[in-house]
């Protein structure tokens, strides 16, 4: 049978709709695309599910012999719907840290010191930008807000690109030697040793990396101090929010890392641009909102201003091919070369992080929840809602999956999934705008995107 092109479809895409439209399980295929949120990429799932002897699930019946599940890809480019949910949980997950009374987080951490801080990359040479006060970049141009020039090397002959690598390498190690320097910052503050303030004062944090326009990751963190025994209870030496604030932008200058590349020692120093600020309730100008900066950090945990170069093993010709803005892909190049010195073969494997290779959210053992409490919490909530009847029987429960494959099964599927995540999107939108409080935070003024 030929089919031909409708309103600009490609005969491929209109066969896959008049399949699912003919498909008596189409209204089941349908409620799957909205279990999972309308996934860009679902995962097909085969299987059974056993209570006891008795069979009570198999996707034998399922529309396609398979059952749907979420891709779970946190990066808003990549799947909305899995970034969305990732980015709630993330949030609950910096709010229960910064408030507490909820997800096992005790509520007196509210009253400890908190600071939301945000270190910056040093500078490798000059970089087309747009100061927030109006005035011209270096190159004497006021440039638009989406001028792909942003963030570029105003001279890439004098760029340093292998040294912008090399920071994005060497980033998470210069953290830990950050958070070693704070504590070393305040016990002194105290008149304290750093082992005897260590037995009274423990550092608390969740961070988040963001890549700038220039291609380099800077960090924004929220720091709070408790107990080292008991988060609950406040640190045992009386510091203000005030004073560590004060504590992370002095240890933040001290803060050193040297690494090793091909023989010789470099060293790696956070950038001159620095903010930290106290974190309460009813901040003022001199401070953050709780909420505020819980969104700020859910909002970057699913930010990647790298997909534009993720794919791996992709040469400098692919990528300007897709349209990667030439100060990426120069720092791409840049990571092939260090990739051949020794000791640095490593740094090949993250080309498409132009060599970050720390994850984009992190956060130390004792400061909230986790991700996974949270996740079993919802699977948890969603068991007990499908199964109220059965929430009491103990009879043995077995199940038995197989992978099938990711996506849809063909373009017109993708197309009816897309139709139902905008009226997700659409619904999820009213329901923020009935419940809209103040505005998201943005960065400080000064710190670049």
């Amino acid at each position: 049978m030929t089919v031909a092109v409708v309103d600009g479809l490609d005969p491929a895409t209109v066969r896959g709709l008049v399949a699912r439209a003919s498909d008596p399980k189409r209204e089941r295929w349908l409620r799957q695309v909205r279990r999972t949120g309308a996934c860009r990429h679902p995962v097909r799932l085969r299987g059974i599910v056993l209570r006891g002897d008795e069979l009570v699930y198999s996707t034998a019946s399922e529309p396609d012999g398979a059952l749907m599940v979420r891709c779970g890809n946190r990066r808003a480019e990549c799947c909305p719907s899995c970034a969305y949910e990732y980015q709630g949980d993330m949030w609950q997950l910096v709010y229960a840290g910064l408030a507490g009374g909820r997800k096992g987080v005790p509520e007196q951490v509210a009253e400890h010191p908190q600071v939301f801080a945000t270190l910056t990359a040093p500078s490798f040479g000059a970089v087309h930008n747009r100061p927030d006060d109006g005035r011209p970049c270096r190159c004497a141009r006021r440039h638009a807000e989406d001028d792909r020039q942003l963030g570029g090397a105003i001279d890439p002959s004098t760029y340093d690109y292998v040294g912008a690598v090399l920071w994005n390498w060497y980033a998470p190690a210069l953290w830990n030697r950050f958070v070693i320097e704070l504590v070393r910052v305040l016990a002194a503050s105290v008149g304290l040793s750093e082992r005897e303030f260590r037995e009274l004062v423990r550092v608390a944090y969740v961070k988040a990396a963001e890549f700038q326009a220039r291609g380099l990751v800077h960090f924004h963190a929220i720091i709070r101090l408790d107990d080292p025994e008991d988060r609950g209870l406040a640190p045992g030496v009386a510091i203000t929010a005030n004073e560590l604030a004060a504590a992370i932008r002095q240890a933040a200058r001290r803060a050193v890392f040297h690494g090793d590349v091909g023989g010789a020692t470099v060293q790696m120093r956070f950038g001159e641009q620095l903010h930290a600020r106290v974190v309460q309730d009813g901040a003022d100008d001199d401070a953050r909102d709780r909420g505020q900066a819980a969104a700020y950090i859910a909002k970057y945990s699913c930010k990647g201003s790298h997909e534009q170069i993720t794919a791996r093993g992709a040469s400098p010709e692919q990528l300007r091919e897709r349209g990667v803005p030439e100060q990426l892909v120069q720092m791409a190049i840049a990571a092939i070369r260090l990739s051949e010195r020794a000791g640095l073969g490593a740094v090949g494997q993250w080309t498409h992080m132009l060599g970050f290779r720390g994850h984009f959210v992190t956060k130390s053992r004792y400061y909230s929840t986790t991700l996974g409490e949270l996740r079993s919490a919802r699977a948890q909530w969603r068991a007990d809602r499908d199964d109220a009847e059965l929430a009491n029987d103990t009879t043995p429960v077995l199940s038995v999956w197989e992978f099938v494959g990711c996506g849809y099964l063909n373009p017109g599927d993708a197309l009816l999934a897309a139709g139902v995540e905008a009226s997700i999107r659409v619904a999820r939108e009213a329901l923020i705008d009935e419940r809209r409080g103040p505005p998201p935070w943005v960065p400080p003024d000064g710190v670049p995107g």
